[in-house]
């Protein structure tokens, strides 16, 4: 019998094994070599026993302190941070655009980000990362930004898009153990998509809905319903997208993306990148250091990202809360301000439905 899971990290019904042996050692082979990947130890977890050893050491910490919405104002305030830091993390994980370019090499971007991280999570636990994200601008700041985009892009395809490892899998199916693209749980985030009346934009390709950069719209995609819920005065309508907000956070991305961005930051992973298109790294070292900055900004917003998701946690909770004891009116007044935000220029995959 598997033990009896303790929490809700243990609560995987989502492991599969698979029915060619052959395949199942081709990746316990893959293993040996990329051993310091979440994902490809997810390839060859067998059963719940072995889930629960796996992530004994790495669970997410979901105990961080909330911050507090007192009244209208700050809850408004917080929400609109927390649509915000939405935004700017998933432009990370997706396609870089022009104007992120722009931004990151002027610092705007980081200053945006801060800005609206610093409402929800403690500034010191930030000091750290976004100091390494100034030395990865400072590396930079000579460059143009049309080629700094080429570049920032081509360290994103090589972390989530190449197919010559070592590189991120980054889709909660493999990260669960599915052992598969397009199964139970790329089907149940597609439902959730389409429960809040959105579909993925054809045009840009056929992407699993279970991808990490998809997760991450689609919660800001949330963010911007609540908002517009509360300044047109739609309390359903905004505390539904409330409980949705719950849901996907919750039953979905604190379960998996944590470990995908540990992935991401890891050190050998980041000599694995160098080893795969530099051949032979003498000085391994060098690339742990801050004196090689390849990778060094998805590595920072992925610490960014992860730390952001555990008071997340908690915090939609938070906000739950607050907003069934306000007021729709004061609600309504507290938002009327509230800019959408400008999505134009970016690399978005989201339509809503008809």
């Amino acid at each position: 019998m598997p033990r009896a899971p303790r929490d809700i990290f243990e609560e995987n019904d989502y492991i599969k094994w698979y029915f060619d042996p052959e395949l199942a050692k081709d990746w316990k082979n893959l293993l040996k070599k990329y051993s310091y990947l979440f994902w490809i130890h997810s390839m060859n977890v067998k059963d719940r026993d072995h889930w629960i050893a796996l992530i004994e050491d790495r669970k997410p910490n979901i105990q961080r302190t909330p911050a507090t919405p007192h009244d209208a104002g700050s809850y408004a305030e917080l929400t609109v941070a927390r649509r915000d830091a939405y935004f700017q993390i998933f432009r990370a994980f997706t396609e870089i655009s022009a104007r992120m370019a722009e931004e990151v090499l002027s610092g705007e971007y980081m200053s945006r980000l801060r800005s609206a991280m610093a409402k929800i999570v403690p500034d010191a636990l930030l000091e750290e990362h976004f100091a390494e994200l100034e030395r990865f601008r400072q590396a930079f700041s000579h460059m143009k930004p049309k080629k700094f985009r080429r570049e920032l892009e081509a360290e994103r395809f090589t972390i989530f898009d190449d197919d010559l490892m070592p590189y991120i899998s980054g889709h909660e199916s493999v990260y669960r153990s599915e052992k598969q693209i397009m199964g139970d749980l790329t089907a149940e985030v597609k439902n959730l998509y389409r429960e809040a009346g959105y579909v993925l934009d054809k045009s840009r390709g056929n992407l699993p809905p279970d991808e990490a950069k998809l997760e991450l719209e689609f919660a800001f995609r949330l963010l911007e319903d609540e908002i517009d819920a509360w300044k047109a005065g739609d309390r359903d309508r905004a505390l539904l997208a409330l409980e949705r907000q719950k849901k996907f956070i919750q039953e979905h991305m604190i379960l998996w993306l944590p470990y995908l961005f540990d992935d991401v930051a890891n050190d050998d992973f980041k000599v694995g990148i160098a080893l795969k298109y530099h051949g032979d790294v003498r000085d391994v070292e060098k690339y742990k250091s801050e004196e090689i900055v390849e990778m060094d900004f998805y590595r920072a917003m992925a610490k960014i990202a992860k730390l952001f998701l555990e008071h997340e946690y908690n915090q939609v909770d938070e906000m739950l809360r607050a907003a069934r004891e306000l007021g729709t009116e004061e609600l309504q007044r507290a938002f009327a301000g509230a800019e959408k935000v400008d999505t134009s220029g970016e690399s978005t995959y989201f339509l809503r439905m008809e």
